[in-house]
């Protein structure tokens, strides 16, 4: 399996795991160099979370060629919290990946890379979490950045710009992922899921509620659509087992994530309803 997306798809990714089946990308497989670079939360977690549908294309489309990251495409922090310099660098596409020199950083990116490439060769099963329709494009690229500008101290404030994306965009990104897995992988199956994990906060106009609620709704219609087209993708209801037994499903600490009862039930379901594609 290849699991990849927002941070659901690492809470189905460990549980998967727990249940023995052998669940890609191999993050765990990077020889961290902790006096070089730092990968998001790795070694501790091997995961690498990716939130909008706009950094999951980008993935696959730097896989088939479509797109090559060049070597001077990355943000510089004048700060270092990590190894006590004045300046650090920063990968804008992939979530909290810092090199000390534009050296150490391009050599973390190859890594991630190596790592995303060889769950993708090798997967059978895509499962493929979205989270957020709000997103934030590189100014000097015009690719989407992963993360919000200045998250965990990081770089973006005046090298990106706030976007809402809309219905057509997501539906064009599902739409384009799907396709280059069906050429990659023609015997594969994929399965579109949707994070019940709420906003944290948004930068729209709007209130936090509605601004989740129609980023939501805009990402669950673009994977519907999907699914009516290609036979080969289908839709894990995971976002409506939650919400339907919400607000039960939320642990109380912060009533955004979901709870280790509910994320287990769900992959039991999913278990259980996916048994013939594994």
């Amino acid at each position: 399996m290849f699991a990849v997306g927002s941070c659901f798809a690492e809470r189905i990714r460990t549980a998967l795991n727990g249940q023995g089946f052998e669940v890609g990308p191999p993050m765990q497989e990077i020889v961290m160099d902790t006096e070089r670079f730092k990968i998001d939360r790795l070694p501790n977690r091997p995961h690498m979370d990716y939130f909008n549908s706009f950094t999951v294309r980008q993935e696959f489309e730097r896989y088939i060629g479509e797109w090559k990251q060049s070597e001077d495409d990355y943000w510089t922090i004048n700060k270092d919290p990590y190894w006590g310099g004045n300046t650090i660098y920063q990968d804008p596409y992939r979530r909290m990946v810092i090199g000390r020199t534009p050296e150490d950083l391009r050599e973390a990116v190859f890594h991630c890379n190596t790592a995303v490439d060889k769950g993708i060769s090798e997967a059978d099963l895509f499962i493929i979490t979205f989270g957020m329709a709000e997103v934030f494009r590189n100014l000097s690229s015009g690719k989407i950045a992963c993360q919000k500008p200045g998250y965990s101290g990081g770089a973006g404030e005046f090298e990106t710009e706030f976007h809402m994306s809309t219905f057509s965009e997501n539906y064009e990104n599902l739409k384009k992922i799907t396709e280059i897995i069906k050429t990659v992988r023609p015997n594969a199956q994929i399965v579109f899921t949707l994070s019940p994990v709420s906003l944290a906060r948004t930068f729209s106009d709007n209130d936090i509620l509605v601004a989740n609620s129609e980023g939501k709704g805009i990402l669950r219609a673009a994977i519907g659509q999907i699914v009516r087209e290609y036979e080969q993708v289908s839709y894990f209801p995971s976002y409506e087992i939650v919400m339907h037994n919400s607000p039960e499903s939320f642990r109380e600490d912060d009533g955004r994530h979901v709870s280790d009862w509910v994320v287990n039930r769900i992959v039991e379901a999913f278990v259980e309803t996916h048994a013939d594609l594994n």
